[in-house]
Formats: structure tokens, C-alpha cells, sequence
């Protein structure tokens, strides 16, 4: 059997900006971005 990798795409940056309320300061999505990475996010879409 080949093994497969499944790829986990990201759009926490992109949608939750675009949720009422809600509004990321540069700070806050450099932490964002590294908790994902540490996580082992593949790809990370921004907003």
C-alpha cells in the first residue's frame, strides 16, 4: 500500500479577519502563524 500524506490548509488569518469583531494586529498573527507551524500546519493562507 502507498502511503499518502494528507495536507491541512489553513484559513484562520483570512476568515476569522473577516468575522464581526475580529481584527488581528500584526502581532497577533506572527503568533498565530507560529502556533500553527508548531502545530505542523502544511500551508497557511493570510488575510
Amino acid at each position: 500500500m502507498e502511503d499518502k500524506k494528507i495536507y491541512i490548509f489553513d484559513t484562520t488569518l483570512r476568515d476569522g479577519q473577516q468575522t464581526t469583531g475580529v481584527d488581528f494586529s500584526v502581532s497577533d498573527k506572527i503568533v498565530i502563524s507560529e502556533a500553527l507551524d508548531k502545530i505542523g500546519i502544511d500551508y497557511i493562507e493570510g488575510g
